[in-house]
């Protein structure tokens, strides 16, 4: 491990390379490849030619420029390897409105019709919730840095409530200017998401890709992250600080989810937007398209037209699911 510590100040400058090493490097020097080990920030920037670096005390001594700290285990979500496999199950409808605003959708968390979604747990616990972070929060600040005065035991708990109500908002708020797009990890089709998102007798496909084409596919500009859903007991577990987005009810565990995620804070509008919509590039995204095993005989006909409308060429084939047994 060297020794020889930069004195170095953060300039902010992130590139799209820059966030993408800190994606798949997250929890681990890019460099060395040594783990990287909790509650010690990460360093992100460019060694001497400009490369992007994401390191941490291992390598810290070919940085150049550090962009930030990272403190990575806030964001505690497993990240997808660039060869995990992915599915997306739609009908035709959304498939054609895909092709016409030639992007994915990201859809608002609090519309997706799970009341759960981005919650810190269930109601019947919020008390105990309550009390260990005003427990928490009031521990520190009357314990503030070494030179500044501690405030007087009124004070702080005027301090301790009110840091808990912004939090408790931030979070509501948090729903609201998040936007998600789910995928399903599998190496293979799923009958369940067909019948789920294509009951027959619809019409419907799935995509078929891998994560190192997805993330190539979308616009880099709209700053996506993506992770594993994390299925948990409410009954036993309270949700992450800051990647409750990537929680769920361990009910929903078939789902095997990868998430995007699209942050939007601070946004104008109001009401916000239901949606927003990340253009990508359709050719590098679909690996291949897969007919649901419900379609009817003239469906793939009519896919193969809407492909051809929008002047792209792109993999169609039939479910495996169609294959006829013997016995």
């Amino acid at each position: 491990m060297s020794t020889d510590r930069p004195v170095l100040r953060s300039t902010g400058r992130f590139t799209t390379e820059l966030r993408k090493l800190g994606h798949y490097s997250y929890d681990h020097c890019s460099r060395c490849g040594q783990k990287l080990p909790e509650r010690t920030p990460a360093y992100a920037g460019y060694d001497e030619a400009g490369q992007p670096l994401y390191v941490g005390d291992c390598c810290l001594a070919e940085m150049a420029e550090l962009a930030s700290h990272m403190y990575w285990w806030w964001d505690s979500y497993k990240r997808p390897t660039a060869n995990t496999v992915l599915w997306r199950y739609m009908d035709f409808a959304k498939f054609v409105a895909l092709l016409t605003d030639g992007g994915m959708y990201f859809s608002r968390v609090d519309l997706l019709g799970d009341r759960f979604e981005g919650v810190r747990g269930i109601a019947s616990r919020e008390p105990e919730w309550r009390q260990y972070s005003l427990t928490y929060l009031m521990a520190a600040i009357l314990n503030p840095p070494h030179g500044s005065p501690a405030p007087d035991a009124k004070v702080a708990l005027e301090q301790t409530e009110e840091l808990y109500s912004q939090i408790t908002a931030a979070g509501e708020r948090e729903i609201k200017e998040s936007f998600v797009c789910c995928w399903h990890e599998n190496e293979v089709e799923s009958e369940g998401l067909w019948r789920l998102y294509c009951p027959p007798p619809s019409a419907g496909v799935a995509i078929h890709t891998d994560f190192v084409s997805l993330d190539a596919a979308l616009d880099p500009s709209f700053g996506a992250v993506f992770g594993h859903v994390r299925y948990i007991d409410f009954n036993n577990a309270f949700a992450g600080t800051y990647d409750r987005i990537f929680w769920k009810r361990k009910s929903l565990s078939h789902e095997a989810e990868v998430r995007g995620v699209v942050h939007r804070r601070g946004m104008e509008a109001d009401p916000p937007p239901s949606g927003v919509i990340v253009p990508a590039d359709l050719k590098v995204l679909i690996k291949k398209l897969v007919i649901s095993p419900f379609a009817p005989p003239w469906f793939e006909a009519a896919l193969q037209k809407a492909i051809k409308t929008f002047n792209l060429t792109l993999p169609v084939c039939r479910s495996e699911l169609t294959a006829e047994p013997f016995f």
